[in-house]
């Protein structure tokens, strides 16, 4: 379909968001109403209407005053209805009106469209898929100096069909043939058009196909077969077309592979496939290295066929001689190597199937040979695939000596420092691995050459300080990943933009300033700032140091305060405390002398009331009352425990659980062994086949201690919950403290979900483990933890009975 068939049927759905009335508060006012059951056209639409869709209607006829009150109209829907007769005043009162879709009715002739004088202004007319018979249009037509697109359909195409409008100047004719289209030869040399649409179901005459490639720079064929796609490429010699697009296209590999080889000597420049369908892949012509062509597009390509030889597909596509080369949105899973020294400059294999082995040659129990015939190519495409090993994926394009631009976003992507050194081509400038799978390693496998490297939609916590020092890079884009603090450009001396939007923020320092001398814009907007002192400092010299040195994007408007409830919403700018709240000296001078002061008083009365002995007497009954709650692990208590703990964590956190803390307690190093602690870990111990419900509350029952594992990502987990709520009813039940709470990762009380009330009473009760990132610090962690669950069980676990 051409460019304004797009925007007609683009029109329609983005009406469709709308209610069929009027949009007072928009500075188009759209009416929609579209299958309606309407026969007629409304009389009460508004003078303000400026876009009307009646499309799918029963409306027969157009009348005079139709249209009077819509002065401002210049979109009109008509299509799929049923007009047969139009009123030559009906647009008097429109004299806007640039669209018109008249598709799809039983109007009768083209000679008679005398609505064409009031409608000056027009540049856009489809009147395809009525009841003519023959396409001679009117001398109406000449009164449409501005008119670029103009769609039409006939039994009958002659010559001399389009004499009235010779003097117009198109961007583009689209015409809907079938084979029952008669068509005369050389009808179309009298149209003026940078392009022309021949929209066919089944093949059309040969003809028309020939006409169109001759008199037009431009051609879109839909809906041709393979054989006719031969004769079509037949003609080169007389083809003058630089741009054929063909889409919808039924062929064989054996007419697919002789036209582009006919097509690559012929005048046409730019190739391109859309909705491409193979349903027979018999071996075809090898390549043509001759080549006038210069890019070649295919997209939406499958293969109706289950057994053929891949290689002949791949060797075929990937050698044709062409500076741009595309093959996107198709299931191809593997693209090899170019025989010899390759022409292409631009490479795309976006949205395929495509692995890390990708231009490689040899595999299996074979050694893999880099590819080293795409010296030219200056920029590779190969987002939206199946690509999961960075490190492979450096090797496939370490020869590609002229690649400058590299796009692998929408990946699988990952990066380990155990998986070896990475060799990138030494002329990469750009790259994007946004919206793939990397943490704080990818630092170590990126090129020295980049320039504008893009991050964005991974799962970056930090920039740690033995990166590779990345001298080149000027442009870093670190949007939507999680990091806490504005990194700093130690490994990134030259850095001019740095975008940390989306990220963790929460009170950034501004350490950053000394080590980014060449910063001019920062994004830091759509974080979660907690508006406290540890702000303070940030939020001052936002708007006045930083400005002066650098430019914040999006300030101030994207900057708001998330926490407390006090400040929330607030703009940074509009953010201040007294200097009194945030500086220790004044607040202590302030309250210092009232408080000692106090004190001395308090301290007096009390004595003078015996007040002392009241309090240690209490103190000591409380700590009695404690000291036998703890103590009191009587058998009768522990009758049927026989875990020393029940671990409840987020999947996301299964590494550090399964990689630290069940080993450290249940002997995976020599320290632990001697505690003998046993462990409930649901991937070892629920029963299989049990609901889950019922599996949480056995090992809950049957542990002495529940242990949760806190994160941001254990609070957004249903099964957690569930854990956690248990785990309460157990406390109450047994009449001692059960639960044990380890803080992975900092969790304010703020993002814990409401429905998560007992979580935030124990945390702000109760003492919790915080993991400490410091290893000298974990020794001291392990020690506490084995120490509070450290009991003597009456029963063995079964899977230890054995």
């Amino acid at each position: 379909m051409g460019v304004m068939d797009s925007i007609i049927w683009v029109m329609p759905v983005l009406l469709g968001c709308l209610p069929c009335s009027l949009s007072s508060d928009m500075s188009t006012t759209i009416v929609y109403l579209s299958s309606q059951n309407l026969s007629s056209v409304p009389d009460w639409l508004s003078p303000s209407t400026e876009a009307l869709d009646l499309s799918c209607n029963h409306i027969q006829a157009l009348g005079e005053e139709d249209f009077h009150q819509t002065s401002r109209l210049w979109f009109l829907n008509l299509s799929y209805n049923a007009i047969e007769r139009i009123d030559q005043e009906v647009f008097r009162s429109t004299q806007y009106l640039e669209l018109l879709d008249l598709s799809h009715n039983k109007l009768h002739s083209l000679l008679d469209q005398r609505y064409l004088l009031m409608t000056p202004n027009l540049w856009y007319l489809d009147l395809s898929f009525n009841e003519f018979v023959n396409m001679t249009l009117g001398v109406e037509f000449s009164n449409l100096g501005k008119l670029e697109d103009l769609g039409l359909s006939a039994g009958v195409i002659q010559d001399e069909d389009f004499v009235n409008i010779q003097r117009l100047h198109l961007n583009s004719l689209t015409l809907y043939v079938s084979v029952g289209t008669s068509y005369e030869g050389g009808s179309l040399t009298n149209v003026d058009s940078k392009k022309i649409i021949i929209s066919t179901k089944f093949d059309c005459d040969l003809a028309i196909l020939e006409d169109a490639l001759t008199s037009f720079s431009e051609v879109e064929i839909v809906g041709i077969t393979g054989e006719r796609l031969g004769r079509v490429a037949s003609q080169r010699k007389t083809i003058r077309a630089t741009h054929l697009d063909l889409a919808s296209t039924t062929t064989t590999w054996k007419h697919f592979t002789s036209a582009i080889n006919i097509l690559l000597s012929s005048s046409v420049k730019h190739l391109s496939f859309t909705g491409l369908t193979f349903n027979n892949m018999e071996v075809g012509s090898k390549v043509s290295l001759l080549s006038n062509m210069e890019s070649l597009s295919v997209r939406q390509a499958i293969v109706t066929v289950f057994i053929f030889s891949q290689q002949m597909l791949y060797d075929f596509i990937i050698n044709t001689p062409v500076r741009n080369l595309t093959v996107a949105q198709s299931p191809i899973i593997h693209m090899t190597c170019p025989e010899t020294r390759s022409p292409i400059h631009m490479l795309d294999l976006s949205d395929c199937a495509l692995s890390e082995k990708v231009f490689s040659r040899g595999g299996g129990s074979e050694s893999v040979i880099e590819c080293d015939t795409l010296v030219s190519l200056e920029i590779l495409l190969l987002k939206g695939n199946n690509l999961q090993d960075l490190q492979q994926l450096s090797s496939r394009v370490q020869l590609m000596d002229s690649l400058g631009y590299l796009d692998l976003s929408q990946n699988k992507l990952t990066y380990q420092g155990e998986q070896g050194d990475c060799v990138w081509s030494s002329n990469i400038v750009h790259l994007n691995l946004s919206s793939n799978s990397f943490d704080s390693s990818v630092f170590h496998c990126l090129p020295k050459t980049v320039i504008e490297l893009d991050l964005q939609n991974n799962d970056i916590t930090v920039m740690k300080t033995d990166i590779l020092k990345l001298e080149s890079l000027e442009i870093l884009d670190l949007t939507n990943n999680r990091f806490h603090d504005i990194p700093d450009c130690t490994a990134f001396p030259n850095l001019q933009r740095l975008l940390v939007r989306g990220n963790s923020l929460q009170s950034p320092s501004l350490d950053f300033l000394r080590t980014c001398p060449k910063l001019q814009d920062l994004d830091a907007s759509h974080n979660s700032f907690i508006c406290t002192c540890s702000l303070r400092g940030f939020a001052s010299v936002t708007g006045e140091t930083m400005a002066a040195q650098i430019r914040l994007l999006h300030w101030p408007r994207s900057y708001h305060c998330s926490y407390p409830e006090a400040w929330k919403g607030t703009l940074l700018k509009d953010f201040s405390l007294p200097a009194i709240s945030c500086s220790t000296g004044l607040l202590a001078t302030t309250i210092l002398v009232p408080a000692v002061a106090l004190v001395i008083a308090v301290a007096v009365l009390c004595r003078q009331l015996d007040a002392p002995w009241y309090m240690g007497m209490i103190c000591q009954w409380a700590h009695t009352k404690h000291r036998g709650r703890v103590n009191r692990d009587r058998p009768e208590d522990l009758q049927g425990v026989i875990f020393h703990a029940f671990v409840s964590y987020s999947q996301r956190n299964s590494e550090w659980v399964k990689g630290q803390l069940i080993p450290k307690l249940e002997g995976g190093d020599a320290g632990a062994a001697r505690h003998g602690l046993r462990v409930c870990h649901h991937e070892r111990d629920f029963t299989p086949g049990r609901p889950i419900v019922e599996n949480i509350l056995q090992c809950v029952e049957k542990s002495r201690r529940c242990i949760f594992v806190l994160s941001l990502d254990f609070v957004q987990s249903q099964w957690c919950h569930y854990e956690l709520c248990f785990a309460n009813h157990q406390r109450v039940a047994r009449g001692f403290d059960s639960v044990m709470l380890i803080l992975l990762e900092p969790l304010p009380l703020y993002l814990i979900p409401s429905k998560y009330y007992q979580l935030r009473n124990m945390m702000s009760r109760r003492t919790y483990l915080e993991w400490p990132q410091e290893r000298a610090k974990q020794v001291l962690f392990w020690a506490n933890l084995r120490a509070v669950l450290q009991a003597n069980l009456p029963t063995e676990p079964p899977w230890r009975d054995g």
